[in-house]
């Protein structure tokens, strides 16, 4: 065959291949009924893959650069386009078992027109694998195809998910490979038509559902209106049954169509077509307008309407004011709390989104809330109209078929007006709302007045006039009124009585009307009546004028003449009302100050803060001082009555008045009359008798007085004031007047004390100012003069010598200060270096007046050589003085942080032990110290720094050989250089093997400074007190004793051990012991423990208790011997408490647990006797069994033969003789025979123990008795055991064994050995 016919042959092959063009695969969801679901999920794998029909586009991953891979870089297939199109374009399993293995091909065909490269990615599964053929290219031809074989093992029933990915010359693809795992499957029709329904009725379909698949289905089912389903979720187990109800509801006439969705919980959705029809009836109101009769408000009418049901259907119905169900539900929704918590803003927003569109409630979850909350507050019972006057009832209902339906309509108007309405009937079997009209006219009561307008005309204001008018009811009804004034000035001076009221029908009413008024002018004004009932109220007029009261002074003017400047004057004058109503009136004065009240002099004398003295200056009427008071200033006369004014002038200003008093009344006007007022303010000249004062020598802040003069030559009084100035920091003097303000009257003069204290030394002057109240010229002066003087301080000592004091250590010198003046002296002591070695206390101060102080100079010298320093002593306001200080320094300057030198006392320490103490050495001097430290009679060579040989032979001759004996103590480092300010860590070591007291003297020899010379330092004594730990013990013996009750539990016992710390130190201990023995902090307590490690300060002591546990004795009386033994960590010392246990259970005690028989005769008795003695403290009760007995145990048995055997004796055991007692019995063959025969002989036929129980006391002892018997040719061995009542178990072997003698002759000649 050539390369064309196998080709022309490949391409017949494939030709059904390429008529399948593939499809592009959508993200939209395939929709798919039950039955194409339900065979799709049926099918096996072989199946599906049969049934498939189209192709897919594969999926392309990566695009590659052809140029790299191949020469044919033309290609006939699209981009879009993979170059091989596999098939099936998704390999699926499905309906497999696990642990099976199953496999499909994929196929991939070449859809070039060149060869082209395949290669299979390899990935990794567990469950999928691919097998290419063998022999198979890496290239296709064109229109060729490769076959792959996919093999799946599942390992269990699940859903499984793979990929394969393939790479050709152009692009990277991937093939999905996927198993699907058991489903469940719904049996739903695919399609379900409901019958014909009448609009806004509902039916229903019902369909029994069973899971016909191999899973449980967890499903949802889901519609849109005008269908619903129930349930809309739900479990089912393979093979079980529920009803699933839809149900039709259509609100509008047509046909229905919609979808309903069941949804798996396993991804997949199947669509259910529904249908339906809806119509509308023959259904209309009887009539559908009602005009109602005019009705007295108050009183009822009442009207019927019919509706009529002529279908074969239930009718529901209700009646609202609503045109349309959205209507209805917009207002509800606008009305709802619910809407009205958000913004209006986005309120609105969501009601034009219904209005726009009314099915976006259902997509609006805040809109559904809020119209469910509406609906469940608005009631359907009744229906009330938005008058309030028609009702309808009943508002909501059904009417059975071929019925008629009334309705009442009640008409109750509350006011005299048409009233007109519209309501709908939302009924079944209609689309739309059936309208009913309604029209009715209600009437009020009816009222006449006895006139409708009074002239009032002239009233005095404030006159209070009556009128009386009469109110007549013509009406049928009840008329309730009500009187009201307008809301104008004269409307409110109107009153009346009754102000409201009812007149029956056919009756009268007077009312009482009053008017007073408290402005003037001309006034009409309408009185309203209103009729409850009636839209407009009837309308009563009055007219009329108010006019003022007359009045007169009895003055035409108030003169004053000259006032003196602060200084009040008081006039008064009478005012007269001459008409026949009280008058209220106000007076004020034109041109007078509206601030506050003028400042007369006594207010300037008496507060000290008031500092002005020239009087007002402002211009401005609202600053300037009110200056006039008028007394009263408003007040009411009565009418043909007068009352006395007093108008008082307290002048701020130095001016002439000519100013009027003006009368205001309230309610008429302003400055209804005028009174004239004359005035002229003028300050009177005051002399200075005393122009100059001098105060000659004065000390500094003691008081001096001398007095000024003043004298007034007019006839006015004047108000003075003494000027100070403001405080300044430093004043050179302070004086005050203990009479700095005051009046001077007419013709008279006054003299001022003047205080003065000086501030500073040397000659001084100042100027007393004092000012004239209201006087605008410069103030009176008074010229002062002094000398200050300060303290006046002796020192008695004119210097201080401290001769030789030691270094390091305040030292302390007086020095005496004298104060010979009235003043205190202040004063400050200086150093005149700044790191000085001297200092004062105190070091400032203060000598009061005629004593004198003493001041303590402190030296604290720093070197052991001479130091010389200058003392000034500075005394304020007065000389300072210079000591001259000088002293010499004796010791070192070498200190410890701690206490050392020259006795230490380190206490108590353990022996064998060691002690240290750590201390640091300061260089508190101004030269370097080297020190070399030693033990007495053992110090080390010292090397002078500077190698002089006086030195050096010295040194030699001062250390002295080492002592036989070694020292307890060392202080490291023995040699140490220390430079000024600087420190050095020292540790003292000692260490002792034995209990004493150690005592030694440290010596420390050095050399101080570049030129010094070797001299000891200091010296120490060291004591130490080394000691052995000592612990108490409250008992070196602890005894436990406890005996077993019968009934009871052994319980754990106790007792009780006291450790005390006898020595002086701090004690650590370990304490440890053996079980059944432990340690714990109280009785009862859960936790114990063999071992206890603690720290005993000294002095303390702590309570431990032993613990016995009498669990280990196994109910044998036992007596346990321990220790506690108490160990002192790194110690060799140790102490022990001896611990004894006693546990007493009932006890026997034999005299041999081996009874051995030997070898009797056939068919003989032996006895053997042994003794059994109470070795416990209890009493015992016991009793005996065979080991056999039990079930756990068997009885050993061996057959004898006829030539007999050999007894093998146990090695552990020892046979003890015993008194034997043999008794012959007659042969029972017959038993015998029958044993052999049937079952081997019972351990009581061969055996027998007496007494079999019994009761022995404390030391008593019993014989017991064990006899064997003989059985033919038996050998027998058992364990007798006896049980002990609270007590163990004790064990007794028996032994034995039977037969017959036999014997044989060796020979039968007896030789006679005589004869030989």
């Amino acid at each position: 065959m050539t390369d064309n016919q196998s080709r022309t042959q490949a391409k017949g092959k494939m030709s059904w291949f390429y008529n399948m063009k593939p499809v592009l695969k959508t993200d939209k969801p395939r929709r798919v009924i039950p039955s194409v679901y339900n065979q799709e999920m049926l099918q096996s794998t072989e199946e599906r893959l049969a049934n498939t029909k189209e192709v897919h586009k594969p999926r392309i991953l990566e695009l590659l650069d052809m140029s790299s891979t191949t020469h044919h870089k033309v290609t006939m297939v699209d981009m879009d386009q993979t170059l091989f199109q596999p098939y099936p374009s998704e390999m699926i399993f499905q309906n497999f078992t696990a642990s099976q293995t199953y496999k499909l091909q994929l196929r991939l065909v070449n859809m070039d027109k060149v060869p082209r490269r395949l290669k299979l990615a390899l990935q990794e599964s567990k469950n999928f694998h691919v097998v290419s053929p063998e022999g198979a290219s890496s290239k296709v031809a064109p229109s060729c195809s490769v076959t792959l074989t996919v093999f799946f093992h599942p390992q269990e029933n699940k859903d499984y998910h793979h990929r394969l990915f393939f790479m050709t010359d152009r692009e990277r693809f991937e093939v999905p490979v996927s198993a699907i795992g058991p489903r469940a499957v719904l049996n739903f029709r695919d399609e379900l038509h409901f019958p014909l329904c009448p609009v806004k009725a509902s039916t229903e379909r019902t369909q029994q559902v069973i899971n016909i698949g191999n899973s449980t289905a967890k499903f949802k089912l889901h519609t849109q209106r005008p269908f619903s389903v129930a349930p809309s979720c739900g479990t089912l187990e393979v093979n079980e049954s529920i009803q699933v109800v839809v149900s039709f509801n259509p609100m509008t006439t047509g046909e229905h169509r919609q979808d309903l969705l069941l949804h798996y919980h396993t991804g997949e959705d199947v669509y259910i077509s529904l249908y339906g029809v809806c119509e509308e009836l023959d259904i209309h109101l009887e009539p559908d307008s009602v005009a109602l009769n005019k009705t007295y408000i108050t009183l009822a009418n009442v009207h019927k309407v019919s509706l009529i049901n002529t279908s074969d259907t239930v009718l529901q119905y209700h009646w609202s004011v609503w045109p349309s169900k959205e209507e209805e539900d917009l207002s509800i929704i606008r009305e709802s709390p619910v809407l009205q918590q958000i913004k209006e803003k986005e309120r609105e927003q969501l009601l034009s989104q219904y209005k726009a569109d009314p099915t976006a409630i259902h997509h609006l979850p805040l809109l559904t809330r809020a119209l469910q909350y509406g609906r469940s507050q608005t009631p359907l019972d009744h229906l009330t109209l938005s008058h309030s006057c028609i009702t309808l009832q009943p508002a909501a209902g059904e009417i059975w078929p071929q019925m008629t339906q009334t309705f009442n309509i009640f008409f109750k108007p509350n006011k005299a007006k048409l009233y007109a309405q519209t309501i709908y009937c939302d009924i079944t079997g209609r689309q739309c709302r059936l309208p009913l009209s309604i029209k009715g006219e209600g009437m009020g009561p009816k009222l006449l007045l006895n006139y409708n307008q009074l002239n009032m005309k002239n009233v005095f204001i404030g006159d209070k006039s009556c009128y009386e008018v009469l109110v007549s009811n013509k009406g049928l009804i009840n008329a309730p009124f009500k009187l009201s004034c307008p809301d104008t000035t004269f409307g409110h001076c109107f009153s009346f009585s009754p102000e409201e009221g009812v007149i029956p029908f056919g009756a009268n009413q007077s009312v009482k009307i009053t008017f007073q008024s408290h402005n003037l002018g001309t006034f009409s004004e309408d009185i309203l009546l209103t009729i409850q009932g009636q839209p407009k109220p009837l309308t009563l007029t009055f007219r009329g004028c108010v006019v003022c009261p007359t009045f007169h002074f009895d003055v035409s003017e108030l003169n004053f003449g000259d006032v003196p400047f602060g200084f009040p004057q008081t006039l008064t004058f009478t005012l007269f009302n001459t008409s026949f109503v009280p008058m209220n009136f106000a007076l004020r004065v034109l041109g007078d100050g509206q601030g506050s009240p003028s400042v007369t002099c006594a207010m300037q004398v008496s507060e000290v803060f008031r500092n002005n003295w020239e009087g007002s200056t402002a211009s401005d009427p609202f600053t300037r001082p009110m200056e006039f008071n008028i007394s009263p200033a408003q007040d009411c006369v009565c009418a043909m009555s007068d009352v006395t004014i007093k108008v008082t002038l307290c002048s701020n200003t130095v001016r002439t008045y000519r100013v009027a008093l003006v009368v205001d009344m309230e309610g008429v006007g302003k400055e209804i009359g005028t009174l004239p007022i004359n005035a002229r303010c003028v300050v009177p000249e005051i002399v200075v008798d005393t122009p100059e004062l001098q105060f000659q020598r004065c000390f500094l802040s003691i008081p001096y007085e001398h007095q000024v003069q003043l004298t007034n030559p007019s006839s006015l009084p004047a108000c003075y004031g003494v000027l100070y100035k403001e405080a300044e920091e430093f004043p050179s003097l302070l004086f005050y007047c203990s009479t700095p303000r005051g009046v001077i009257l007419p013709q008279t003069s006054v003299k001022l004390p003047v205080t003065l204290l000086a501030k500073a030394t040397g000659r001084l002057h100042h100027t007393l100012r004092i000012a004239l109240f209201g006087c605008t010229q410069p103030p009176l002066e008074v010229d002062l003069s002094f000398i200050g003087q300060g303290p006046v301080v002796h020192i008695q000592s004119p210097q201080l010598d401290f001769g030789r004091i030691p270094v390091l250590m305040n030292i302390t010198r007086t020095l005496n200060l004298s104060n010979h003046s009235p003043i205190p002296a202040s004063f400050t002591t200086h150093l005149g270096l700044k790191k000085s070695f001297w200092h004062v206390e105190p070091s400032e101060g203060e000598v009061s007046p005629q004593s004198q102080v003493e001041l303590r100079v402190v030296a604290h010298l720093k070197d052991t050589i001479t130091f010389q320093e200058k003392l000034e002593v500075y005394i304020q306001d007065s000389q300072t003085h210079i000591i001259p200080l000088s002293a010499t320094g004796i010791g070192t300057t070498i200190v410890s942080d701690k206490p050392f030198a020259p006795r230490l006392d380190l206490g108590q320490y353990f022996s064998p032990g060691s002690c240290q103490y750590h201390l640091k050495l300061t260089n508190h001097g101004q030269r370097t110290n080297w020190l070399y430290w030693g033990i007495d009679g053992l110090l080390p060579n010292i090397k002078s720094r500077t190698p002089k040989k006086k030195d050096v032979q010295s040194l030699g001759s001062s250390v002295a050989s080492k002592k036989e004996e070694e020292p307890v103590f060392s202080l490291t480092p023995s040699r140490v250089k220390l430079l000024p300010g600087c420190s050095v860590d020292m540790v003292l070591k000692g260490s002792s093997d034995s209990a004493k007291v150690v005592q030694e003297r440290l010596v420390c020899r050095g050399v101080v400074g570049e030129q010094g010379c070797n001299e000891q330092i200091m010296t120490v004594d060291v004591i130490c007190h080394f000691v052995a730990p000592l612990l108490s013990l409250s008992s070196k013996h602890l005894n436990f004793c406890i005996g077993k009750v019968p009934g009871e539990k052994l319980k754990r016992i106790y007792e009780k051990l006291v450790l005390k710390n006898i020595s002086s130190l701090p004690v650590s201990i370990n304490i440890c012991l053996e079980e059944p023995f432990s340690l714990c902090e109280a009785p009862e307590t859960q936790s114990s423990n063999t071992s206890w490690s603690m720290v005993l300060d000294d002095g303390k002591q702590v309570d431990l208790w032993i613990c016995f546990n009498p669990d280990c004795c196994d109910r044998v009386s036992r007596v346990v011997d321990k220790f506690l033994e108490v160990f002192y960590p790194g110690q060799p010392q140790q102490d022990r408490v001896e611990l004894r246990a006693e546990v007493h259970f009932p006890n026997l005690h034999f005299s041999s647990t081996t009874v051995d028989f030997g070898c009797v005769l056939n068919y003989t008795e032996t006895l053997r006797v042994i003794t059994m003695t109470n070795c416990s403290q209890l009493p015992v009760s016991y009793r005996w069994a065979y080991l056999e007995d039990q079930k756990h145990c068997t009885v050993r048995e061996t057959d004898m033969h006829e030539d007999g055997g050999q007894q093998k004796n146990n090695e552990n055991e020892t046979r003890t003789p015993f008194p034997a007692i043999t008794v012959t019995r007659k042969p029972w063959p017959s038993v015998y025979e029958q044993n052999r025969t049937q079952c081997p002989v019972r351990a009581e036929e061969v055996f027998d123990v007496l007494p079999m129980y019994g009761h022995l006391q404390p030391g008593e002892k019993q014989l017991v008795t064990v006899s064997f018997y003989g059985h033919e040719h038996i050998k027998r061995e058992v364990v007798a055991q006896c049980h002990v009542e609270e007590g163990p178990i004790y064990e007794i072997k028996l032994r034995g064994e039977a037969s017959v003698i036999s014997y044989s002759i060796d020979s039968a000649q007896v030789l006679d050995t005589e004869k030989n």
